[in-house]
């Protein structure tokens, strides 16, 4: 009876090493304002990015992958559960207000909590952006594991004799390991890399979910001493030379993970993805402002255009997708959680607005992922059906909105040609499916900046 006990003993144990078996590694890489033409896949000349691009041939290529907004934080919000994050209030960056208040709502769930609860590691390295008191910090939501920052913008040159300076919107020499501040030298993506590297040795059998969130190519546009012989000789702008550094940063990162994947034996067993927070930010002197170049797409961060939304999508999963496809039909970065939840064996959520991403990548489902995607970012908005856009967008120099306006994205991806007065029926259509989607999220729940905001209050007057 003693042997027979012990026999169940390892065989169960043996069920548990074959489940965790198929439980995909999940990696989640997320760049900071890159533009959208500036990688080397879709025609960017500036630098050469052959880890990037390797990354993209790996893989599914969704041409037509959308964030849920233009703008950092409530992007990642929407991200990190699934959901619409007008849904619950996250509509601009957590920049001012109470602490208490500011950041995911507490009620949220994340994919951190989801595949935890499955049996996951779980680690952010790099920008958070959800807020920054104890009840928002990353360990608080899911994750086991820290290493990054707290707020939307970091410096890149760090040096462990300087004083940490915090600021809601960007923060100086401040990394956080855990919950305590770090005195560090080196280059922030290094140190970054040299972390999720760390991260993946450390699990052994186990599968873990990564989520990857440098800051490159977010301002500021500081130049490694190690890249600058790399920047091309005729790019003479500093801003845009400031870019090409960060680029060249971010590339040579991804070849490193993605290369300690393949040595490691990893690669086969991870879910990748890949994309940005929103269009780079190329229309000086609007949110942060890095020289970003999102052509043929009309528009920039902080914009419901196509350049604002329409960000590089890549989906890597070596034996279940095959390489070197390309996507069409719109894909949402809502649909991170269903398709890793799905992946590790979970339900996905009953409020989740993304879709499970893989029967759709491989062709096993008919139709597109969604029926409609919908944005609403201020008084911004925008619905896409098909190959048709409606979007009212903001001319932040006029500081005024455009009206409804509708393109056939198929035939006029640059947003040239409105269309709204040749069909008002199908203007009159799509205005109501964005009411009727916009009648389930609720107001913010903070202001964000006039630019964004037009109802902020004006800033108190700074006393002298």
């Amino acid at each position: 009876m003693k042997h027979f006990t012990s026999f169940l003993v390892v065989l169960g144990i043996g069920w548990i090493s074959a489940a965790a078996a198929e439980k995909p590694n999940v990696l989640v890489v997320v760049a900071d304002d890159l533009g959208y033409s500036d990688i080397g896949v879709h025609g960017g000349k500036l630098v050469p990015t052959p880890n990037i691009d390797a990354l993209a041939a790996s893989g599914v290529r969704c041409t037509n992958g959308y964030v849920s907004c233009p703008y950092c934080s409530p992007t990642r919000a929407g991200l990190l559960t699934g959901r619409y994050q007008t849904r619950f209030g996250h509509e601009f960056n957590p920049h001012v207000g109470d602490e208490s208040k500011l950041g995911l709502p507490l009620d949220q769930r994340t994919i951190a909590d989801c595949l935890r609860s499955a049996g996951y590691a779980t680690s952010l390295v790099g920008k958070w952006h959800q807020g920054f008191d104890a009840a928002h910090h990353p360990q608080s939501r899911g994750f086991d594991e820290f290493f990054g920052f707290l707020v939307g913008g970091h410096n890149y040159l760090l040096h462990s004799d300087a004083k940490p300076v915090f600021g809601s919107a960007h923060s100086h020499d401040m990394i956080y390991r855990g919950r305590d501040v770090q005195k560090l030298d080196g280059y922030l993506t290094d140190l970054l890399t040299d972390e999720a590297v760390g991260f993946i040795d450390r699990q052994g059998a186990k599968p873990w979910f990564l989520y990857l969130a440098y800051n490159a190519v977010h301002t500021p546009l500081e130049t490694a001493e190690k890249l600058k012989d790399r920047i091309p000789a005729d790019v003479t702008d500093p801003d845009r030379r400031g870019y090409a550094s960060l680029l060249l940063g971010l590339d040579d990162a991804i070849g490193r993970v993605t290369s300690h994947l393949r040595k490691a034996g990893r690669d086969k067993d991870t879910l990748i993805f890949f994309m940005s927070d929103n269009g780079g930010s190329g229309r000086k002197p609007y949110f942060a402002y890095n020289t970003g170049v999102n052509a043929p797409l009309r528009g920039d961060k902080g914009q419901t255009l196509e350049g604002g939304i329409r960000v590089p999508f890549f989906v890597s999963w070596p034996g279940k997708l095959s390489p070197g496809k390309v996507y069409e039909p719109p894909v949402i970065a809502l649909d991170v959680l269903p398709t890793a939840v799905t992946a590790a064996g979970l339900q996905i959520p009953a409020n989740c607005d993304g879709v499970d991403l893989v029967p759709h990548l491989r062709g096993d489902a008919h139709g597109a992922p969604h029926a409609s995607l919908y944005w609403r970012f201020g008084p911004q908005k925008a619905v896409r059906r098909g190959q048709w856009k409606l979007v009212d967008w903001r001319d932040h120099d006029a500081k005024k909105n455009s009206g409804w306006q509708l393109y056939d994205l198929a035939s006029d991806i640059g947003e040239q040609h409105d269309l709204a007065r040749q069909q008002p029926r199908l203007v009159a259509q799509l205005s109501r499916d964005w009411e009727q989607w916009n009648a389930k999220n609720i107001d913010p729940l903070w202001h964000g900046s006039p630019t964004e905001d037009p109802t902020a209050p004006a800033a108190a007057a700074k006393k002298k």
